[in-house]
């Protein structure tokens, strides 16, 4: 079997014990399924479609293939059939799913499966498996809003690290940006005209860099104390950081504000995800699991969404890396809830975001940051 081969449904409908939230587990069959990453655009721009990866064989060297299926749990099929398929990430428009092989960036039709080799870089290591932890490999990546320009994050022959940029027209592709550690890169997504990703924290605890989408003028963000997990927030062009431990919240910060904005506060949020109009996040918990929380950024106030019942531990599969579709309507996130790894999705009960829409401003000791 290969690319554009369609599955029988692996469905099961369920509802959330203590919220009450209904969903579907999309993948059954014994293996390893995962979500695209938090921060990675999975979804066709009318909510009704989500790629995700699968390991081909139980192995720990297993090649990784991608495939698509519905929200319903329907349309199961097969998108790659490739040696590699890293740094996957869908089309602004829906219509192709980009993805990295050895160096080259190739893209696959969502409903013919035609593929096409857009750009290739030398000296790209190429990577044999997502193993145990994918972070800062083969799951970083993003394009602007026209779908024009495609960014991601690779580990050359050198040993070294990069930021990649093409051009999805095929007329350009370079290494815009080596260091020794560089992993969740995005770009803003209004307009890609900048790029953040994450770096061992300097003196000031500081994670998150940012540069021109050149690879030109490299600053920080001012905003200490992230525990590694973040994304920009919508298209406000700022920066939402969950923190560590001790810290114990969620911050936002743009680069021309004076200092962060406490978000939300009271719980270990683990990994935060915006929806695109930057109304909603919604993170995971660790350290204790208390579930996905649904948080609303005008009123700050959140709630359980569900409770993943994953083990949190450490192969990525095991974090639940929740993420909303286009319209915030869904949230999809990962678990080993049955001993195997699978994708589960909820649809999020619009009585919950009304009560926590209207649920009044609370105050944060943080203060509001100055734009």
């Amino acid at each position: 079997m290969g690319r554009g081969t369609a599955y029988a449904p692996e469905r099961r409908f369920f509802r959330d014990t203590r919220t009450g939230v209904e969903g579907v587990q999309l993948t059954s069959i014994p293996g390893i399924h995962i979500k695209l990453y938090f921060h990675v655009n999975a979804f066709t721009p009318d909510s009704r479609t989500l790629v995700f990866q699968s390991f081909s064989a139980m192995g720990r060297d297993a090649k990784v293939d991608l495939f698509k299926v519905n929200v319903d749990g329907l349309g199961l099929t097969q998108l790659t059939d490739a040696a590699e398929a890293g740094s996957p990430v869908v089309s602004p428009d829906g219509q192709w799913l980009y993805y990295m092989c050895q160096g080259e960036l190739r893209r696959v039709s969502m409903t013919t499966y035609e593929e096409h080799s857009i750009g290739y870089i030398e000296g790209v290591r190429p990577s044999t498996g997502l193993s145990a932890n994918t972070a800062g490999s083969t799951i970083n990546a993003s394009m602007s809003a026209d779908g024009a320009v495609y960014f991601t994050d690779a580990t050359l022959k050198s040993g070294r690290r990069a930021i990649l940029r093409y051009t999805t027209d095929g007329k350009m592709a370079s290494v815009i940006y080596e260091s020794d550690d560089i992993t969740h890169t995005q770009c803003e997504p209004s307009e890609a005209k900048v790029i953040a990703f994450q770096h061992r924290p300097d003196e000031k605890h500081r994670n998150i860099w940012l540069i021109n989408e050149d690879g030109s003028n490299l600053r920080p963000l001012d905003l200490p104390y992230g525990n590694g997990h973040w994304m920009w927030l919508g298209q406000t062009k700022r920066i939402i950081s969950n923190l560590e431990k001790r810290c114990n919240g969620i911050s936002v910060m743009g680069e021309r504000d004076e200092k962060p904005e406490l978000l939300a506060t009271g719980e270990h949020f683990w990994h935060a995800a915006s929806s695109r109009d930057g109304e909603w996040i919604v993170s995971d918990t660790s350290w204790p699991d208390n579930g996905i929380q649904l948080i609303h950024t005008g009123t700050r106030k959140y709630k359980p969404l569900c409770y993943p019942e994953s083990s949190n531990s450490h192969p990525q599969w095991s974090h639940p890396h929740p993420s909303f579709s286009p319209d915030a309507s869904y949230v999809v996130y990962n678990s080993d809830r049955t001993g195997m790894a699978q994708m589960y999705i909820v649809r999020v009960p619009e009585e919950l975001k009304e009560e926590l829409r209207n649920s009044g401003e609370v105050e944060h000791p943080y203060g509001k940051a100055n734009g």
